[in-house]
């Protein structure tokens, strides 16, 4: 799973950077902050203080950055037992995959030159 959530901030990455630029630094400053809430809410557990709360972290997640919150599921081994979070993870990758998906269609449509 690790593979694939670094193989596809990878390929997200280089896909914007053909469509626009800015979307490129905006997926990953979002991947940014997301990584950084994981580790932050692992950190919190293991010293029992205020934690950050799942509704942030599926946010960020639907929001486009779940590939680093797979990377920060696995890698800091934090959320990983939590069935209901995990569901509700993937449920969130989906949509944000459907979404995504759909903007590029017709991004791509309206930009193709008809002759």
């Amino acid at each position: 799973m690790n593979k694939f959530a670094w193989l596809m901030l990878t390929v997200i990455s280089i896909v914007s950077l053909f469509t626009q630029p800015w979307l490129t630094a905006v997926f990953l400053s979002i991947n940014l902050l997301t990584i950084s809430l994981y580790y932050l809410d692992k950190r919190a557990a293991i010293k029992n203080s205020r934690r950050i709360s799942e509704k942030t972290l599926q946010v960020c997640a639907l929001l486009g950055g779940w590939p680093a919150a797979l990377l920060g599921q696995f890698h800091f081994r934090h959320k990983t037992q939590k069935k209901s979070f995990i569901r509700l993870l993937w449920c969130c990758i989906l949509v944000n995959v459907a979404i995504i998906s759909a903007a590029g269609y017709v991004y791509f449509d309206l930009t193709t030159v008809q002759m």
